[in-house]
């Protein structure tokens, strides 16, 4: 048996994912937490801190935790370079950077979803595509995750 579909509110367009690459797979985030994508050359990275968080950066005032999702997915943790790719989020009043290695689109959220049993917590469903399956992050998730300190 399968899921409904990600709602979206009456009267308003269906729901989309931007998805992103990571290790060479594919995960989305839903488009109404997503701001934009920013290329970053400066980061401050943070003595000390959990494997997840990569650093902050000053984002037009704002300080940006980055976060790099690999490790609470179970994946190898990203080895950045000079300049590093940020899918910019936007959660519980927190705004965060989601460490990515490459955008590569917009899909519309209306094909029925599995619910998902991985990714420690922070992977809510899993959205069956014609070009295989692509795992949803739930922003809410990692948010709560990095406010609990979770494992790296």
């Amino acid at each position: 048996m399968t899921s409904p579909p990600v709602e979206s509110s009456p009267g308003t367009q269906p729901a989309r994912a931007c998805v992103v690459a990571l290790e060479g797979q594919r995960f989305a985030i839903e488009v109404r937490y997503a701001r934009e994508v920013v290329a970053l050359e400066e980061y401050t990275i943070v003595p000390l801190a959990p494997g997840y968080l990569l650093g902050v950066a000053n984002l037009r005032g704002a300080i940006v935790p980055l976060i790099d999702v690999r490790p609470l997915l179970g994946l190898a943790p990203a080895v950045p370079g000079r300049e590093i790719r940020v899918l910019l989020a936007e959660a519980d009043g927190l705004q965060i950077g989601f460490l990515i290695d490459r955008v590569q689109g917009l899909e519309p959220l209306d094909t029925p979803a599995m619910p998902e049993g991985t990714g420690g917590g922070i992977v809510s469903l899993r959205l069956p595509q014609p070009d295989g399956a692509v795992d949803l992050i739930d922003v809410h998730a990692v948010v709560a995750a990095i406010g609990a300190g979770a494992p790296a």
